[in-house]
C-alpha cells in the first residue's frame, strides 16, 4: 500500500520528482545502502535517454534535492532563457532578474520556475 503524502517533505519529494520529469528524464529511481551498513545512505538516480545522474545524501529528500540542483543549476529555461537555478526554500532568491530560479510553492504543492 503506497503512503499518502502528509508532510511538507512527503509533497516536496514528489514534487522535485515531477520536476526532474519537466527537464525530460524518463526514468527515476531511489535507493538507499543496506541497513546492516551504518550510516544508512540515500542515492537519487535519473535517466535522460542513455545518461543516468546521481546525487547521494543521509535522507532522501536531500538526495533528491541535490540530484534537482546539479541537473538545473547551469541549465536554460526554456521558457525565459534565462541560466536556470534550484532552491528548495521559499526565500526570494538573489539575481532574480538574471536568473530563473525553480523554487517551492507551498500553495500549490509544486516547484514552480521564476518567470511563471
Amino acid at each position: 500500500m503506497v503512503k499518502k503524502p502528509e508532510t511538507v517533505e512527503d509533497f516536496q519529494l514528489i514534487a522535485a520528482v515531477d520536476l526532474l520529469g519537466h527537464t525530460g528524464a524518463d526514468e527515476f529511481q531511489i535507493r538507499h545502502s543496506p541497513e546492516d551498513e551504518q550510516p544508512i545512505t540515500w542515492t537519487a538516480l535519473a535517466r535522460w535517454d542513455k545518461t543516468w545522474e546521481c546525487a547521494a545524501s543521509m535522507y532522501p529528500l536531500q538526495a533528491v534535492f541535490r540530484l534537482c540542483d546539479q541537473v538545473i543549476d547551469g541549465g536554460q529555461c526554456q521558457h525565459c532563457k534565462k541560466p536556470a537555478g534550484f532552491e528548495p526554500s521559499i526565500d526570494p532568491m538573489p539575481l532574480n532578474q538574471f536568473v530563473c530560479w525553480y523554487q517551492w510553492d507551498p500553495e500549490r504543492k509544486v516547484f514552480r520556475r521564476g518567470c511563471a
